[in-house]
């Protein structure tokens, strides 16, 4: 019996294929399965070892030979421990012949868990924010492309700060800014590494503001913002709509599909909701406007909260913790962070492993 695990699928993209003929790898799936959700709230319990096996199994036999189907969340690390603690039980009765097989497979585990890690690209909530990202690593080596995205999804913006004080995790982002400073002496040019940086400053003071529940979940308010080279003033009024004035956001997005769709005869309704949104952006919010106690319009009010988070961003200061550092090679650099950093030598050796598979090292 095969249960449904449409709730855990997380979407299906195309990759650059590789390997030929019937062995040939050209789509992925992605499945996740968490125990919590974005705000810290338990929706299920961690699966064991036999469910997870189960829902691994089921979940591949419904795709062809040319399918990756990644799996990930907290249910993967524990099988992930439990493989780990069998393969410890049984090198004791092996011999050394089955022991070095053995650790062959292991390592080969382990390399396919990296590469599973490193096969998502991040989108940066902000439009600008993101395309300054992405186009800085144009013509990057993809490895490149692979650390930055983790870079950010474990250091910058972790969704899980478990067991961290505050100074820890603000520093996390300080030692996850300077892995990108290193990526961008050794592997960019001097034009393209500093817009790069730049990208990954502003992620990193995205970070620095983001809110920790007492369980160590980390939610980030990242505003949309204007489009690529938009003033400030720029708003998207299907946003607005939908916050305030969802049936009119619901028909327009309606009409639009039709419209795309190639319906003909809708001119006229698309006119009467043009003047309905208008009405819906000039109408009088609940905010007033500091200086002079003028109710702002909701469209103001979009504008006036924009350039406030904006302003709050630009003037967040990132934390000033290391010195000197030395980017002439890996292990250098990661000699000349330890030195210097507050957290845990463990959590330091580790991230320096997993940043040198990041890069193809």
């Amino acid at each position: 019996m095969n249960y449904d695990y449409s709730n855990f699928y997380k979407g299906t993209s195309t990759i650059n294929s590789y390997g030929n003929g019937a062995y040939e790898k050209d789509t992925l799936v992605k499945y996740e399965f968490k125990t919590t959700e974005e705000h810290g709230n338990k929706i299920m319990d961690k699966m064991s070892k036999e469910e997870l096996m189960k829902a691994m199994k089921d979940i591949g036999s419904q795709y062809g030979d040319n399918v990756i189907v990644e799996f990930s969340g907290d249910g993967l690390a524990a099988l992930a421990e439990s493989i780990k603690e069998q393969s410890r039980k049984q090198a004791y009765e092996m011999t050394e012949e089955e022991k070095a097989v053995w650790e062959q497979k292991c390592a080969e585990l382990d390399k396919h868990i990296v590469h599973m890690e490193d096969t998502r690209r991040l989108i940066i909530p902000n439009i600008q924010t993101n395309e300054k990202l992405y186009k800085s690593l144009e013509n990057a080596d993809e490895n490149v492309v692979k650390a930055s995205m983790n870079i950010i999804r474990n250091h910058l913006l972790p969704h899980n700060v478990e067991g961290m004080s505050e100074d820890e995790r603000k520093e996390m982002i300080a030692f996850g800014l300077e892995e990108s400073k290193y990526l961008a002496e050794n592997y960019l040019d001097k034009e393209q590494g500093k817009e790069y940086l730049a990208a990954m400053e502003t992620i990193a003071k995205y970070g620095m503001n983001g809110t920790v529940s007492p369980n160590g979940q980390v939610t980030y308010h990242i505003e949309k913002g204007p489009l690529v080279g938009a003033p400030d003033e720029y708003v998207h009024e299907s946003d607005i709509l939908k916050e305030k004035a969802p049936e009119l956001y619901h028909q327009m997005k309606d009409l639009n599909t039709r419209i795309i769709n190639g319906e003909s005869g809708w001119g006229s309704r698309f006119i009467e909701l043009q003047k309905q949104i208008r009405q819906v952006m000039n109408r009088e919010s609940n905010t007033l406007e500091s200086k002079t106690g003028k109710r702002l319009t909701n469209y103001e009010e979009a504008v006036a909260r924009y350039k406030s988070w904006k302003e709050t961003m630009e003037k967040t200061e990132l934390p000033d913790v290391y010195q000197g550092v030395s980017y002439k090679d890996v292990r250098a650099f990661f000699a000349s962070l330890k030195k210097q950093t507050g957290l845990s030598e463990a959590w330091v050796d580790n991230s320096a492993n997993r940043f040198m598979a990041w890069i193809g090292m």
